[in-house]
């Protein structure tokens, strides 16, 4: 493929060939197809930290559900202590305005412990259903 410039000064022709070939190299060569047997470092690396740090359950013997329920757990144990900093809070004023021995300003750090973990926990459910609907509407 040749293109001219048009301008009669500068009627310089340059030569492109050079761009074809290379894409029928590239059309030819056989290195943009993966190999299916070839396992790639990924999965060379969650196969050794499997094999490493088996998590088994004698019911699950994949270890999924067992890790899935560790998650739960988590999640769970994360949540009831964010209701007891709620309710802790909650207590502190109640005993304020009864008149009890405890500091208006303990009281206010409670508040703010409560309303800073009830915070990060709609962040934490904000990324996970933001996470989750990537992976579902990734491609295969």
């Amino acid at each position: 493929m040749e293109i001219s410039t048009g301008i009669a000064e500068y009627n310089t022709t340059y030569n492109l060939n050079a761009v074809d070939d290379y894409n029928k190299f590239l059309k030819n060569n056989m290195s943009f197809q993966f190999d299916d047997d070839i396992k790639t470092d990924f999965e060379v690396a969650l196969d050794n930290a499997a094999k490493s740090n088996p998590i088994k359950d004698k019911n699950d013997p994949t270890g999924l559900g067992n890790f899935a329920g560790m998650i739960g757990a988590s999640v769970t144990n994360s949540l009831n202590a964010v209701n007891a900093a709620k309710i802790e809070a909650n207590r502190m004023q109640e005993d304020i305005a009864m008149g009890g021995p405890t500091s208006i300003h303990d009281a206010m750090i409670a508040a703010e412990k409560a309303t800073l973990s009830m915070e990060m926990a709609i962040q934490v459910r904000n990324r996970i259903l933001s996470a989750y609907t990537d992976i579902t509407n990734m491609g295969i």
